[in-house]
């Protein structure tokens, strides 16, 4: 893409020539409203204001219409909100959390009233299953340590899902799964067919497991059914697919539940749908009246379905999602703090399936029902958190969708092809995204639910890494069958680290299976376990045609491109670094063999820049878009252009990092070598550790940490404090199994919203041994980002298509841009926007200015050059410290033409 100038007519020819444009009018201010307030304390028979509000947020959703905002105080409401009204592009309604406050929509309620399993009820429970009888869970009510409540769950949900302390609790299990979804302990079968599971672990009686649900994870496919007969050594069941069987292809992972017999463990529940028990043997043995229980019992939190141009801003959710429909347009979710978003045990095939019948169509299991379901058209969600979902992340189906900056993690837990982010419909935009700890893959494409036709897609400047936890044959990027990427880039995005369980198998970082075909996919960097390289494309015998493999790099791994059988026609490899595959109809050149040393600028850094001795720099062929931005006299190999700035993948965090062995105080703790260096050990319950001045900026209400557990400890708890040992707790976290002490995962909890500079304290909880190592942990935000294209006002400048999806161009000396109610919070201190800058028009400024065109200039940012037009990079500049709600008004200086083109802008 090129500047977008207007000065001239010639310019505008030639501008039009190069790209086509989409010129919008500027946007109206935010038509007035009224403002109603939400909170705890009050009624819904109260007139909503500040001094008399409602108690729901469903109040004030059947109150609000065009231009109303609600705001909502701290605390948690459960219920689903529906509003009644649409909003309209110039007078939206927005549903937002006061100032500081930490708002939650929850699909659970609490279940108290708990009672001990006694002698008698246990007698009972027996003489109706003698299966029973010398179970771990005869031993364990006998000691006391069952206890049962009276609870009707929700019939129509589709898995019940139980919390304790706000911790998830797995289903009872055999074997003992622990408590990390993504990465359960299974057994590994022996031997199947398509109906019956051998293995050798299977020691109990026969029709010990008759009714139980059998789970079984083998090679591509996940399946789950009922246990119809069962013995020592096997199990058969019923409703399995036949698509490959319980006989081990690859592997093949099982489990069973579903029956009282497999509570065997703390740290379980069971639930007798019929006698409406919920029986649960806590973590710490001990009476669950003294944890906060809840259970699942709506779906959804927020509903837009058949609604418009609404916003919801730094809302949580928890145990529930956020959906729209195919009818709603220009709705927003910004800042929103998803927690089990959805849940499932049982894997079905999806009601959406659009391909005919066949025997591997229980892979669509939750592909277009579960996760953030953002349906319709030109609807976004931004700047979010979304953590645990046993099917997808999130789900974008129509038009013009867009999913940007936001973490998404421990996801499609049941390992279908639901994903982090799983894309159906056209022209969707799927852009700086974190997705992190998959059961399948990170970002998905399914002809059985989105169809041959997968056209005009950005995915790009993503970060996506440990995919395929719990099957194989997967990628980071999986586009399966026979689809269409006309139009689709698949460009400038981090594909690293797949699972163990994966990269013993084809795990690259995009995957084209099955002739997927006109693929553009370039810039792309992969590294450690991307098996099979960047990219793998696979006709499988049949055929593919119009790819486009341009300037990938491979870091770590040998290749970075595979070629599989079949036929290839007008297909080009070029400029990569690393081993790519030929084949006849594959044009192939200028490509950098392994076996050749790229001399990147620090990969054991993992930055794999060139450096000026490299051999790849000004040796590839021209490629446009790949190469854009070059400097030398030719482009370079691979994904970074020698001596422009590097580019950067995945969401944009405003962090403090902090070791976890540089501790300025501690009780109990100790240090050893492990993960990236040393790491804090030895951390049993009533231990602690203190660290000296940890910034917390403006504000951060995220915690994040890398932390390593075994199996038998999995379950411990610390809280984090500020201040003192006895200050404020401001969160608390439950640790997963990582599979050992020194195998560390990222655990990322809510914070209390904290800012300024505080003593931080992490006390371990409980008595008992083996909480946690701690490698390393941060306090964080994610950096909000502004949609240049969503000026409220402008003045000279034009929409286009490009950067993450559109950008503001023509933006001339003299020229301004408007964004009304920017909140800075508690304070920001810099300014950075995503620009690209041809090198000839570098140097020139524009200033950053509040309330009015003329008004109070917080900071001034000079452009450096990126490399051209359609390069885009982040630059930062310093602003006066600046907090509160202000409009912003970008303001072009001089009088000369190209300033620079605006994808988005942030202040951080």
């Amino acid at each position: 893409m090129g500047m977008i100038f207007k000065r001239s007519a010639l310019a505008l020819m030639t501008a039009t020539a190069a790209i086509a444009l989409t010129v919008t009018l500027p946007a109206p201010a935010q038509a007035a409203g009224s403002t109603h307030y939400v909170s705890p304390a009050g009624w819904d028979t109260n007139p909503g204001t500040s001094g008399s509000p409602f108690r729901t947020v469903q109040k004030c959703a059947a109150t609000a219409v065009a231009g109303d905002t609600c705001v909502i105080a701290s605390g948690t409401y459960r219920e689903t909100v529906t509003p009644a009204h649409s909003g309209t592009p110039s007078a939206r309604i927005t549903f937002r959390a006061a100032d500081g406050a930490n708002v939650v929509i929850d699909g659970s309620d609490p279940v108290t009233n708990w009672s001990a399993v006694s002698a008698s009820d246990l007698s009972a429970l027996q003489a109706a299953d003698p299966f029973l009888t010398g179970t771990e869970f005869s031993s364990a009510a006998a000691s006391g340590r069952i206890f049962r409540a009276s609870v009707v769950l929700n019939a129509s949900l589709p898995g019940n899902q139980v919390f304790v302390d706000g911790g998830m609790l797995g289903e009872a299990q055999w074997p003992y799964p622990g408590n990390n979804p993504t990465r359960p302990v299974h057994y590994s079968a022996d031997a199947g067919t398509t109906t019956t599971l051998y293995d050798s672990e299977l020691t109990q009686p026969a029709g010990f497991w008759t009714g139980a649900r059998l789970t079984s994870h083998n090679w591509f496919v996940s399946e789950t059914g009922t246990v119809t007969a069962s013995g020592p050594g096997s199990v058969t069941a019923a409703g399995l697919p036949s698509c490959v069987g319980l006989g081990p292809n690859q592997q093949n992972l099982y489990s069973l539940s579903g029956k009282l017999e497999a509570l065997s463990h703390p740290g379980q529940w069971f639930y007798d749908a019929t006698a409406h028990q919920l029986y649960l043997w806590t973590a710490d043995g001990g009476n669950p009246g003294s944890h906060a229980v809840e259970a699942k019992q709506r779906n959804v939190a927020i509903n837009l379905s058949g609604r418009s141009y609404i916003s919801v801003v730094g809302l949580g959710i928890r145990a529930a999602t956020a959906q729209t429909s195919a009818t709603s347009t220009g709705n927003v979710f910004d800042g929103i703090r998803a927690d089990y978003v959805s849940h499932s045990m049982d894997l079905d095939v999806d009601p959406n399936k659009v391909t005919p019948t066949d025997a591997c169509d229980v892979l669509t299991a939750g592909e277009t029902t579960t996760g953030i379901l953002l349906r319709g058209t030109s609807n976004t969600l931004r700047n979010s958190t979304v953590d645990h979902s046993s099917g997808n992340g999130v789900l974008i189906a129509g038009s013009g969708n867009v999913v940007t900056n936001n973490r998404i993690t421990n996801v499609d837990y049941r390992g279908s092809y639901a994903a982090g982010i799983n894309i159906l419909g056209t022209d969707q935009t799927v852009t700086h995204n974190t997705v992190a700890n998959s059961g399948r893959s990170d970002i998905n494409i399914d002809n059985k639910v989105a169809g041959t036709i997968a056209s005009g897609h950005d995915i790009s400047y993503n970060d996506l890494s440990d995919y395929g936890n719990l099957v194989v044959d997967v990628g980071a990027i999986y586009i399966c069958c026979n689809v269409n990427l006309a139009g689709t880039t698949i460009h400038h995005n981090l594909l690293h680290d797949a699972a163990p369980l994966a990269a013993s198998a084809p795990a690259p970082g995009v995957y084209l299976d099955l002739s997927t075909y006109n693929a553009t996919v370039h810039n792309n960097v992969a590294w450690n376990g991307t098996t099979y390289g960047v990219v793998l494309i696979n006709p499988n015998g049949g055929s593919t045609s119009g790819n486009k493999i341009y300037n990938n790099t491979s870091g770590t791994d040998p290749k970075s491109v595979s070629l599989f059988g079949g036929t290839y026609t007008t297909t080009e490899v070029a400029n990569n670094i690393g081993d790519a595959d030929t084949a006849a109809g594959v044009t192939s050149s200028s490509n950098l063999a392994h076996t050749t040393n790229p001399l990147f600028t620090n990969p054991t850094a993992l930055d794999f820049s060139l450096t000026s001795a490299s051999p790849a720099r000004g040796a590839a062929v021209v490629r446009p878009p790949a190469t854009d931005g070059y400097t030398d006299p030719a482009p370079s190999i691979g994904a970074y252009q020698y001596g422009v700035p590097t580019w950067q993948g995945g969401t944009r965090m405003a962090r403090a990092i902090v070791q976890g062995e540089s501790y300025t105080s501690s009780s109990g703790v100790s240090t050893h070598s492990a993960g990236t260096g040393t790491v804090m050990g030895s951390f049993d319950g009533g231990d602690w550790a203190q660290y000296g001045g940890v910034d917390f900026g403006s504000g951060r209400n995220l915690f994040s940490a890398s932390i390593g557990s075994e199996l038998p400890y999995s379950g411990g708890r610390f809280e984090i404090r500020i201040d003192s040992l006895t200050g404020p707790v401001i969160g608390t976290v439950t640790v997963e199994n990582t599979g050992g002490f020194d195998t560390f995962l990222t655990k990322t909890v809510p914070i209390t919203l904290t800012s300024g500079t505080h003593d931080v304290y992490l006390k371990a909880l409980g008595t008992g041994p083996g909480v946690a190592n701690i490698d390393h942990f941060s306090v964080e935000r994610i950096a909000s980002q502004v949609e240049a294209e969503s000026a409220n006002a402008s003045s000279g400048t034009t929409v286009a298509t490009g950067g993450t999806g559109k950008v503001a161009g023509s933006f001339d000396g003299g020229d301004s841009l408007t964004f009304r109610s920017v909140d800075f919070g508690t304070g920001r201190t810099v300014f950075a926007a995503n620009l690209a800058v041809d090198p000839a028009y570098a140097g020139q400024s524009f200033a950053v200015r509040l309330g009015s065109c003329s008004g109070t200039t917080v900071g001034t940012m000079t452009v450096a050059s990126t490399g051209g037009w359609s390069a885009y990079r982040t630059q930062s500049t310093p602003i006066a410290p600046t907090s509160g709600v202000h409009d912003v008004v970008l303001v072009a200086l001089g009088n000369r033409a190209g300033v620079a083109n605006v994808d988005w802008f942030s202040f951080e």
